[in-house]
């Protein structure tokens, strides 16, 4: 039995994560007694858990002195590429450059833009550093309103990021800009990428541009 415990989001929005990897359901109170004792000192005022392999032995319901409260699944979904449509220009995408000015643009819009999703990881310079990860920045005119990030270090292309910015949304930029990290990728077959189940608006963009399910990756439960 292993207990992960993450605090990265402690400090930042409160929130702290369990991970529960080949733990069996005999001990689930101890492991989750274990893991929000750290947590709590740590002055996480919200602690979501999982439990790996998927399913296994997670439950909503009470477990011991703890109730497990269902919050989201993260979700794993793939587009054959030979199906997607092509941009319609609504912005420029370029990459990133290597500069302190546009590393900090690239950071303030990321981060601001993705502050309420679940499992949010605040990103930093060292995050641009990345081996075999291409980030871009989307443009209209010299004004930036959204930013990607690819992952092109296996086989399957993986889009890790893709942000519009909160006072450009709602103007097809995110299509749009899905569409433009698409056509980035060649002669690549598929790609792939991970999300929450909360994340509604996001979810319903990649089904109409034909992304697919593929896995339920992990449960996360609140742990109460």
């Amino acid at each position: 039995m292993v207990i992960e415990v993450i605090q990265r989001e402690v400090a930042l929005r409160g929130v702290g994560y369990l991970i529960l990897r080949d733990c069996p359901e005999e001990r689930l109170g101890e492991a989750l007694g274990k893991g929000m004792e750290k947590l709590k000192k740590a002055g996480a005022k919200q602690v979501l858990a999982t439990s790996l392999p998927e399913g296994e032995p997670l439950h909503p319901g009470p477990v011991g002195l703890w109730r497990l409260n269902h919050v989201y699944d993260l979700l794993r979904m793939e587009l054959p590429l030979p199906q997607a449509a092509k941009a319609e220009g609504k912005s420029s995408l370029r990459p990133l450059k290597k500069t302190a000015t546009e590393e900090k643009l690239y950071l303030d819009l990321v981060n601001h833009a993705q502050a309420d999703l679940p499992g949010f990881r605040l990103q930093t310079p060292a995050s641009l550093r990345q081996p075999n990860h291409r980030y871009f920045i989307a443009w209209q005119g010299e004004t930036p309103v959204g930013v990607l990030e690819l992952d092109m270090s296996e086989r399957l292309p993986e889009l890790l990021t893709l942000a519009v910015a909160p006072d450009h949304r709602r103007q097809g930029l995110g299509r749009d800009l899905l569409r433009s990290a698409l056509e980035t990728l060649g002669k690549a077959s598929a790609c792939g990428l991970t999300l929450p189940s909360t994340a509604v608006a996001a979810l319903a963009l990649l089904q109409g541009e034909g992304f697919a399910q593929t896995e339920l990756v992990s449960g996360w439960f609140e742990v109460v």
